[in-house]
């Protein structure tokens, strides 16, 4: 008996001095695997450290999948980076993620009631042309964007006063923009200069450019 008796004692040392070394391991663990991440359905995720660690602790997490962005700040929990993606300023359900390394590049992304997503570390791609669309007079209107041939639709919830497209081509895309009561929709500007008094354009992005669509109250009786 005595011979089991030392081999579970020294398994239980073992796992002990195991447990304190990542005890240790997690203390002094830190987060470094930061930049641009893609997985093999063309997903992505790219991790930045905060740089106002008072306001926004933690990195700065963005994890779109399915066409779905989900990004918000998370902190380092041991080994991980783990916290909800939504936002205090969005509603909507939770998005919690947990961040891990994995092999000597990636990253595992486990989204909780959720997928696991394996990313590896890419190059961020570089932008040919970058083109902003805005609103000229927030809360006035709202606008919408998308791609030549795809459904364009308006959000009530999320209105997207602003978008930044970067692009790694010439690209078609259709802007529409929609005027909010007490207000209407006058004209699209192109870089400054007046454009068309169509609320819905279709345009030939070929450079860069800044398309705004402003709005003007009515009157009111």
């Amino acid at each position: 008996m005595k011979k089991p008796i030392c081999l579970i004692l020294s398994m239980l040392l073992l796992i002990s001095f195991a447990a304190c070394s990542a005890k240790k391991s997690d203390k002094d663990f830190v987060w470094t695997r930061n930049g641009y991440f893609e997985d093999k359905d063309g997903n992505v995720c790219l991790i930045t450290e905060s740089e106002d660690q008072e306001t926004y602790p933690g990195w700065g997490v963005t994890v779109i999948v399915d066409g779905q962005p989900h990004g918000w700040f998370i902190e380092q929990d041991g080994t991980t980076l783990h916290g909800n993606l939504t936002s205090e300023y969005e509603d909507g359900d939770d998005y919690i993620v947990t961040v891990s390394e994995e092999g000597e590049t990636g990253i595992t992304v486990a989204v909780e009631k959720g997928e696991t997503y394996h990313f590896e570390a890419k190059e961020m791609p570089k932008a040919a042309l970058t083109v902003t669309i805005n609103i000229d007079g927030m809360g006035s209107g709202m606008i919408a964007y998308a791609k030549e041939g795809e459904t364009i639709e308006f959000d009530n919830e999320f209105p997207s006063q602003s978008a930044y497209l970067g692009l790694e081509g010439p690209e078609t895309y259709v802007f529409a923009a929609k005027a909010n009561e007490g207000s209407k929709f006058v004209k699209w500007t192109k870089n400054g200069e007046d454009y068309s008094t169509d609320a819905e354009i279709t345009v030939e992005l070929t450079e860069d450019a800044e398309f705004l669509a402003v709005f003007e109250e009515t009157e009111q009786n």
